[in-house]
């Protein structure tokens, strides 16, 4: 619990705070488990939001604090311990965090705006949605935190250590990542980036997670096509018919403009899988879907098939002269199961070819 003198010199600002820290150099301030909306912030308006300027709060106990929607601009928390803290949608800007414990606090869309995390212990944070631009992060332990579109824009990340993170959705531009390390009992890997850390840890600790990796690059089988009610129908049973036969089939349903998001998405798919069935009945999107695999990946054969009563769109022709590119297959919506056979006899005869 907070100590009752310790609060009232608090709500007195900054100044006298920071004078009372001066003459009491040896003494540890404890303002712990209070709510800093509440508890110490005298509200001049309805709508008046808690700002805390150029407070010296470090060396001192803050653990178990809250303070949601609460400005610190310029306050200084190195080696002070925040522990089991909620500081949701709260905002700090020019913060030093150095040396600082924010373990197993809730920092949810929070922004953190040019801080210093260097030597801060932020250890099972739950950090969803969080703002990190311009801070920095060196040697810093974000050992099982979690991580969901989290912005570090401009950060630099240096050999922080992320052993169990939890990481989805990053915004990383103009961030600068090396060294970081992957460390538990005594074992330290070193990779690059923070999302390549979560994966090789996988990969490293988990054998079925390789496993897995090695299943899906010899069975997963791309579908692309027209997903109108009336053809996706056919690609459905398709896919039925190939996971009959021990395959992973995969449809990419895409109906809108092409963007970069789905580039690089058709580009992930394709480098996963063995083969591509491309349905070019009633096309619409396939014509953009097959510009980026065709001439990109020569090793992957596909296959081009087609209903009975239509022909193929006219710039398809560019595209048979890729030797990997298989000859046409017409089928008759009844009888998809033979279909499936020559696909499958077809691909797997070319792959043969190669390996």
């Amino acid at each position: 619990m907070a100590i009752a003198e310790h609060v009232e010199i608090f709500k007195k600002g900054s100044q006298v705070w920071n004078a009372w820290r001066d003459e009491n150099p040896n003494l540890t301030p404890d303002l712990s488990d209070i709510d800093f909306e509440k508890d110490v912030h005298t509200y001049k308006e309805m709508y008046d939001m808690p700002e805390f300027t150029g407070y010296n709060l470090s060396h001192m106990n803050l653990n178990r604090i809250t303070a949601r929607n609460s400005y610190f601009i310029s306050c200084f928390f190195a080696g002070s311990s925040l522990n089991f803290s909620d500081i949701c949608f709260s905002f700090f800007q020019n913060c030093s965090f150095e040396e600082t414990s924010l373990a197993v606090s809730k920092i949810g869309s929070a922004e953190f705006h040019e801080c210093d995390f260097t030597n801060a212990d932020l250890s099972y944070c739950s950090a969803e949605e969080t703002n990190f631009s311009g801070s920095k992060f060196i040697s810093t332990k974000l050992s099982n935190m979690s991580l969901v579109k989290t912005d570090f824009t401009d950060t630099v990340i240096n050999e922080a250590r992320v052993y169990g993170i939890s990481a989805w959705d990053l915004i990383l531009d103009g961030s600068t990542q090396s060294n970081i390390l992957i460390e538990e009992e005594g074992t330290s890997i070193t990779v690059p980036t923070i999302e390549m850390a979560q994966f090789i840890s996988l990969l490293v600790n988990n054998s079925k997670i390789r496993d897995v990796i090695d299943t899906i690059t010899s069975k997963v089988v791309l579908i692309l096509g027209r997903f109108t009610e009336e053809r996706k129908a056919v690609l459905d049973t398709i896919k039925t018919e190939l996971q009959g036969r021990g395959y992973l089939p995969v449809l990419f349903d895409f109906e809108g403009p092409s963007n970069r998001d789905v580039t690089e998405t058709i580009i992930t798919l394709a480098s996963l899988a063995k083969f591509v069935v491309a349905d070019l009945s009633s096309p619409k999107s396939i014509p953009q879907e097959l510009t980026q695999i065709i001439p990109n990946f020569p090793s992957l054969p596909v296959q081009p098939v087609i209903e009975e009563t239509q022909r193929e769109y006219g710039m398809f022709e560019h595209f048979k002269r890729y030797p990997w590119v298989l000859d046409q297959i017409q089928y008759c919506e009844s009888n998809i199961q033979a279909l499936v056979t020559k696909v499958t006899e077809n691909c797997e005869s070319y792959v043969a070819t190669k390996t």
